[in-house]
């Protein structure tokens, strides 16, 4: 047992969607710069794919994660939302599956806490995969049950899934996980904050022990230790960002608006503060959050 748990650290796609690629012949890796994605060793077609997407430097959860994962060691890993986490897993399954499997049975599961964080880590999946024949089935609540069961009977190599839904395919079709060889809990303190932690001992128990675990947090609540330590054995604590705080020169600022004033308010705001305070010798950095994604998009 790890005794660096037990510290208290404080507290568009349809879900059916299915992807088959072209073979992908696996060619001769070449070593690279430490700190690099060259430096782990990757394969040929894995290296492109991120280059195609434009990541230069691994994240430093990145470089903590991909080497470890990649090594077979169970894993619990500590990085706020935005640190590049869903590639620090996606990168190291997708280099140990490779290609797909005519064994019958899904050798990898991703448990995500919402259908939204469901479908980011599918469509980061699906660029990692391009030019392979790898396959996934995203399994979310909202859309046709019955299509989704069509989609399991393909037998995908991976299965990207909220944990109620999944739940409710494996009774239903009598799925078997006992193919499974990593299975990765994303977001894991909000994955026990939704209450999927029955769904996620369920789950986890219809997996062979000889599971490869990856378990990624920006929190370790209680419920997350108590699982991590019952249910993840001779697993390695990686952390990043334990020293960070909120920057000083954060602004924030409350107004107090009408319902139907709120888009006109965001859009003044946006025209007339943020651009009036970006200036040439001064850039500022702006984030807003929206409530869903209709909201986030709109304003663009």
């Amino acid at each position: 047992m790890n005794a660096d748990l037990l510290s208290d650290h404080g507290g568009s796609e349809d879900e059916g969607d299915f992807q088959v690629g072209a073979h992908q012949k696996i060619a001769t890796k070449k070593k690279g710069k430490p700190g690099s994605f060259e430096a782990f060793n990757l394969s040929p077609f894995l290296f492109k794919n991120i280059k195609k997407k434009g990541y230069n430097l691994p994240t430093p959860i990145q470089r903590k994660a991909i080497p470890v994962i990649m090594e077979g060691f169970n894993v619990i890993a500590m990085a706020r939302t935005g640190s590049g986490k869903t590639g620090a897993f996606v990168i190291p399954v997708v280099e140990r599956l490779k290609t797909h499997s005519t064994i019958i049975g899904s050798r990898c599961i991703i448990l995500s806490p919402t259908r939204e964080i469901a479908m980011q880590t599918a469509n980061y999946f699906r660029a990692m995969t391009a030019n392979t024949d790898l396959t996934f089935v995203l399994i979310v609540g909202g859309n046709d049950m019955e299509n989704q069961f069509e989609r399991l009977v393909l037998n995908p190599d991976v299965i990207i899934a909220t944990p109620g839904r999944l739940m409710h395919c494996v009774q239903e079709t009598g799925l078997s996980l006992s193919a499974v060889e990593m299975v990765v809990y994303d977001e894991a303190d909000r994955l026990f904050e939704m209450g999927f932690a029955e769904q996620i001992k369920a789950l986890t128990d219809k997996m062979p022990k000889s599971r490869q675990s990856l378990l990624f947090s920006a929190t370790i609540s209680s419920q997350v230790r108590d699982f991590a330590l019952s249910g993840i054995k001779d697993y390695r604590m990686l952390q990043v960002d334990k020293e960070s705080k909120l920057s000083d020169d954060l602004k924030l600022h409350f107004l107090m608006v009408r319902t139907g004033e709120k888009a006109a308010s965001l859009l003044y705001v946006m025209r007339e503060l943020i651009e009036y305070n970006n200036t040439p010798d001064r850039t500022q950095q702006t984030i807003i959050f929206g409530a869903t994604r209709y909201h986030v998009e709109y304003p663009g």
